[in-house]
This record gives structure tokens, C-alpha cells and sequence, in this order.
């Protein structure tokens, strides 16, 4: 593993403010058509952990229209092999349905293809932000 960096792929930065805007064109110009996106402590919220496939994560997006745009505030990355990485994010928006902040603290860990599509990511963030 390398040091932190703050050269994250810009394809990561794409997926958040596309997830976070429903911007379907962009989610499927940036994943895999089999991409795998997990979410480990999403199902205390009862919303899935586990997509499997672009439809998957297409549908997840469209519908959660949980929040604002995302302003990402620090990001450190590391490489642990040529398409691998290892992240860490403070982002901020808003919930929309209450007007409330959102501050969150990410960790992520994700896969390229050979194309510098996403392939896998598993996100992991704290659902007790969001009450």
C-alpha cells in the first residue's frame, strides 16, 4: 500500500454527485453493466445492502431521493493495486424531506475494470446520521 493521496479517480467524485442526482446517463457511462455495490450497514435502515448489476444500482439511485447535492469537504485515497483503492471522505448536504444537515465520515473501498469503469464498491458510513 501506498501513501494517502489525494489523486482519487475522478470516477469516484462521478459516482457521488451522479448517485446523489439521479443522473442516470453518468451512472452508466461510470459502472460496469455487472458492477456490485454494497452498502454493509444499510440494513438497519431497511434499504438493501447488496446491488448486483447497473439495473440494480439504476433503480437504487432513482428512487432513495433521500438528499441535496454533495459537497465532498476532504478526501484521502490509497492504492492497494492498479485498479484498487481505498478512501477516506467527510462529505456534507442536506436531507431533502426535513431541510436538516448532513454530515457524513465514508470509507470506501472500490474496483476498476480495465476500462476505469467501476466494477465493485463497498461504502461504509453511519446510518445513526441520518435520524
Amino acid at each position: 500500500m501506498t501513501g494517502p493521496t489525494t489523486a482519487v479517480p475522478d470516477v469516484y467524485l462521478e459516482h457521488v454527485h451522479a448517485a446523489a442526482d439521479a443522473r442516470l446517463d453518468t451512472l452508466r457511462r461510470i459502472w460496469a453493466p455487472d458492477g456490485v455495490l454494497e452498502f454493509p450497514y444499510a440494513g438497519g435502515l431497511g434499504t438493501p445492502e447488496v446491488l448486483r448489476g447497473l439495473p440494480a444500482i439504476e433503480s437504487y439511485f432513482t428512487g432513495l431521493d433521500l438528499f441535496g447535492p454533495f459537497e465532498v469537504e476532504t478526501i484521502e485515497g490509497w492504492s492497494t493495486a492498479p485498479d484498487e483503492w481505498i478512501l477516506e471522505m467527510h462529505a456534507r448536504s442536506t436531507v431533502l424531506a426535513t431541510g436538516a444537515p448532513y454530515e457524513q465520515d465514508y470509507v470506501v473501498r472500490f474496483r476498476l475494470d480495465d476500462t476505469g469503469r467501476l466494477v465493485w464498491m463497498r461504502e461504509y458510513w453511519d446510518p445513526t446520521r441520518l435520524g
